[in-house]
């Protein structure tokens, strides 16, 4: 069985036949709530095509993502593995595929198999390293970087340079005001870096926009390429 998701590509033969028969693949919108805080989480969800996003949502309503989730990893493994309410809300960035294990399987799982466990456990540190990395990022870099890194962040999670994304979401993963946001990615425009029409991000000259980028994006990179299984080549993006 092949997966486009890294966590399941990597799961050992004797584990994918334990889970297996648990895994369900949905389709999932964008916009689709997947948890919201204090919800217990019912299934860890292993993105495909889809992109998922993690916010955190202050008192007043304002929110700024803390974690972006393709391809590379997995939604909600520490809180399905400690059977607790979840403390960020979590929808679908990009429209895409996924495959969703419950939660109550894979909690069992990391019971039984030491090797089930070690992959959720580096994952799991892995997604906790790039909170840190945008937390410093967004302390430390400026706006134009900020955005340059998650344009291409998203554009190899759906394996591809074009994707939706609107201005007010491109607010919500760089923690600015949308006004601001719209005047640099006019400047990326300008640059001949982008073009942007109508929510549609079409990205033009990929290697200026990484020399755009903040040094976030690749470390960032490099931290989830070393989670693939040896050998395996990431899906689609640059």
């Amino acid at each position: 069985m092949n997966f486009r998701n890294a966590f399941l590509a990597a799961v050992d033969v004797a584990d994918l036949g334990v889970i297996s028969p648990h895994l369900l693949e949905i389709s999932l919108q964008r916009g689709d709530a997947v948890l919201e805080v204090g919800d217990m989480p019912a299934h860890v969800v292993f993105p495909g095509s889809a992109v998922i996003s993690v916010v955190t949502v202050m008192e007043d309503g304002r929110c700024v993502e803390t974690a972006t989730i393709g391809h590379e990893s997995g939604v909600a493994m520490l809180d399905a593995a400690i059977d607790e309410p979840v403390k960020s809300r979590v929808f679908t960035q990009i429209t895409g595929s996924a495959i969703r294990l419950p939660a109550s399987v894979f909690r069992e799982r990391l019971t039984q198999s030491p090797n089930f466990l070690r992959l959720a456990l580096r994952h799991a540190r892995a997604n906790a390293r790039q909170t840190e990395q945008h937390v410093a990022c967004n302390m430390l870099h400026d706006l134009d970087r900020r955005l340059a890194k998650w344009l291409l962040m998203t554009a190899d999670r759906v394996g591809g340079d074009r994707f939706m994304l609107t201005q007010d979401y491109m607010a919500v993963m760089t923690g600015a005001q949308r006004t601001t946001v719209s005047a640099t990615a006019a400047r990326l425009k300008t640059a001949g870096l982008v073009a942007y029409t109508r929510g549609q991000v079409n990205i033009l000259d990929r290697a200026g926009l990484e020399r755009r980028a903040c040094e976030c994006y690749g470390e960032i990179r490099t931290l989830f390429d070393g989670l693939r299984p040896s050998g395996a080549a990431r899906p689609g993006g640059g």
